[in-house]
């Protein structure tokens, strides 16, 4: 029996013997156990064969994260504003784009403090962020002056993955807060500059244990605020609320599906919505009657997936994606007869397999997703965009042209192509996938296999610098597009969560087997990996299929999913894994649970790293303790299988990690990956020479 922390109550997850490492973690016997694990991985390290392998994944990895990328773009004063990693930089920066200006100007940078998140005020005065120490995403706010470069006096707490929007006069603005540093019972308040967080004023109240996540939009004229409150993973409820008396009227209330509403600069109110749309339609309030029965079709469902616009009285931007690539396009608007659009009216950005640059997940979410287009002009919008290999960029667009980067970068890599998959699954569905591998590449090559699957957020092509490093090192990398995701709409998602999970796991063996079966790699050459829910997945891939891969890399993983709530903020996740003190649920949860579901006696495992930040406030660092623990009681010695744990104490869930550790990290995960292929085809020689080669895949 565990006793559970967050609940006061009891709960039986069969996990009791691994209670000591949920202890200090510099005290015995887990800082004893802790240094054993660094010692296994310092010696990995340090292997002859292993060595070379390591310095020629480090130099890949290194090439990858030198060449930086630019953030999700916010507008103010006319220039544009995003947060990067610039070339070459360790840390993100906050970095302004200004017409007519020779290059961009850095504003503040992340050393010594990351930058979780940022929010500049209409003319771009002044921004309100939020920094952390460590990785650990407990971010404390302040104010930058952008004119004279100094941060104000005031100091906002509680501030964890917050939502800013600022008042028309630059004095004040509303945000979300946790008051009391709790971890759930997200509020709304408005802060104003100068005063002290005590003197904020109420704007949304909400219960301290609730897992509602409210966000906030202020009106142009500063008079309203629409507050989208996600409930779950699957629905939004949406308020109109008058800042001058209170008052709040329900726009969406009880609807399982979610809705994204912005302000024109009118004051009118469109948006996206899943009601009645799995894939999303775009709809105008009619402000007599709010009411999702009464709204203005503005554009249907089609066959892209929408998920947020950046909206005028004259013309919508909108952005989405279209199996496993991001799509923007516009549609006008007519001003003096506003009556509904046909699909045809939009016009589509001609963009190639890729995907709309991101923000970061975050653990709720009001947004159908976090994809970001907005209006520079009536008809030009800037917008992130990136491919596997290509950084993401900010990119301005006026339909009839191509898009065009604001600033140069770098050129892209005609030694690379992606292509589209389609894997049949077990139960007869087409599973997509996006394929990046060297020109010409047709034989079998080495194959590194990613997932997710999981709260309706989409595998895509945007750019990821282990996709890059790996395939500038011969190999071929794969993207799954599992149920659980987004891909095709909110159907995707429904059909890979809760009781359903273990079809997630299914179409990530489904493609893993096709990937052999179709002759692009063999079982030997291999590995697979995934990060956080991606992590649950590679975990629950290890107990289930331990013959899948030669290799596995489970990242800040998920494993005890019969206890995974009474852990940080992981409450917030019951709308996708179920909530274990529910008795009904209990069954099938467990079934999804890596933890519970250990192979009996010894098993032959593939070679196995587990990584895991000690500053994690998303994912507990205990699930990948006693995972691999658990793993250590059960592997079978005479397979010469690698079983490491890196866990970096500098680090959290991952978010603005320096790309120094990125490299130092993910170079052993290259490493193990390599060496794994090596020892099963009888390759690796003790001869660096011979390691050398068995490198370049």
């Amino acid at each position: 029996m565990v006793l559970a922390r967050m609940t006061g109550t009891e709960v039986d997850d069969d996990l009791s013997r691994w209670d000591w490492m949920r202890g200090d973690l510099e005290q015995p016997p887990l800082d004893a156990w802790l240094a054993e694990r660094a010692a296994e991985r310092a010696a990995f390290r340090q292997d002859p064969g292993v060595r070379p392998l390591r310095e020629r994944a480090a130099a890949a990895l290194a090439s990858a994260t030198a060449l930086g990328h630019q953030g999700t773009p916010f507008l103010a004063g006319g220039a544009v504003l995003s947060l990067d990693r610039l070339p070459g930089h360790a840390h993100r920066t906050i970095v302004r784009r200004a017409p007519g200006a020779p290059a961009p100007h850095p504003l503040l940078d992340g050393a010594g403090a990351g930058i979780d998140w940022f929010h500049p005020s209409p003319t771009g005065r002044f921004l309100a962020l939020g920094r952390s120490q460590r990785g650990s995403e407990q971010s404390v706010g302040t104010v930058l002056d952008t004119g004279t470069g100094r941060l104000l006096a005031d100091r906002l707490f509680g501030v964890r993955h917050a939502c800013v929007s600022w008042l028309p006069a630059e004095d004040a603005f509303a945000y979300s807060r946790y008051p009391g540093g709790r971890d759930y019972g997200r509020e709304l308040w408005i802060h104003r500059l100068g005063e002290s967080q005590g003197a904020d004023v109420l704007l949304w109240p909400n219960t301290p244990d609730s897992t509602d996540w409210p966000d906030v939009e202020v009106s142009p004229d500063g008079t309203r605020a629409l507050v989208h409150v996600s409930i779950g993973w699957t629905r939004t409820d949406v308020y109109l609320v008058d800042l001058r008396d209170g008052s709040r009227a329900a726009l969406v209330e009880g609807r399982e599906a979610m809705t994204r509403l912005h302000f024109t600069p009118s004051g009118g109110i469109l948006g996206v919505t899943g009601i009645d749309a799995p894939r999303g339609r775009l709809v105008r309030v009619e402000p007599g009657d709010p009411g999702p029965a009464h709204w203005q079709e503005l554009l249907p469902e089609g066959e892209a997936v929408l998920e947020d616009c950046s909206a005028r009285d004259d013309g919508v931007f909108l952005v989405g994606e279209r199996e496993m690539s991001g799509v923007v396009g516009f549609l006008p608007l007519s001003v003096e007869a506003p009556a509904p659009s046909a699909a045809d009216d939009v016009e589509w950005a001609r963009l190639g397999i890729g995907d709309v640059g991101i923000a970061w997940p975050t653990p709720g979410r009001s947004t159908m997703r976090d994809r970001v287009v907005r209006h520079r002009a009536h008809r030009t919008a800037v917008f992130a965009w990136s491919s596997l290999t290509a950084p993401a960029r900010i990119m301005e667009w006026t339909p009839g042209s191509a898009p065009r980067p604001l600033d140069p970068g770098e050129p892209v890599d005609e030694s690379f192509r992606t292509r589209s998959l389609s894997v049949e699954a077990g139960d007869g569905e087409h599973v997509p996938a996006l394929v990046l591998e060297p020109v010409g590449a047709d034989a079998p090559l080495p194959t590194l296999l990613h997932g997710y699957g999981g709260f309706g957020l989409s595998s895509t092509g945007g750019y990821s610098d282990v996709a890059r490093a790996w395939v500038a090192l011969g190999g071929r990398y794969v993207v799954a597009g599992l149920r659980g995701g987004r891909e095709r709409g909110a159907a995707w998602h429904e059909a890979g969560r809760l009781q359903r999970r273990q079809r997630v796991f299914d179409d990530f063996a489904d493609v893993a087997d096709a990937l052999v079966s179709r002759g692009l790699c063999t079982r030997e050459r291999l590995a697979i990996w995934g990060s956080s829910n991606g992590g649950l997945l590679i975990a629950a891939t290890i107990v289930r299929r331990p013959d899948l891969c030669a290799a596995a890399h489970a990242a800040v993983p998920m494993t005890d999913m019969l206890g995974y709530h009474r852990l940080s903020i992981a409450r917030l996740w019951a709308g996708d894994f179920g909530d274990p003190t529910d008795p009904g649920a209990r069954p099938w949860i467990r079934a999804s649970s890596p933890m519970h579901n250990l192979p009996d006696g010894s098993v032959a495992l593939p070679d196995i790293i587990v990584t895991t930040g000690r500053n994690d406030t998303r994912v507990a660092p205990f699930h990948s303790y006693a995972f691999v623990e658990a793993l250590r009681e059960r592997r079978d010695q005479a397979a010469r299988s690698a079983l490491l744990l890196a866990e970096d104490p500098d680090a959290g869930h991952g978010v603005g990690k320096p790309a120094d550790a990125f490299v130092d990290e993910r170079a052993d995960v290259f490493a193990l990956f390599l060496s794994a292929f090596a020892r099963r085809l009888g390759e690796r020689g003790d001869a660096e020479d011979d390691a050398a080669d068995s490198v370049s895949l």
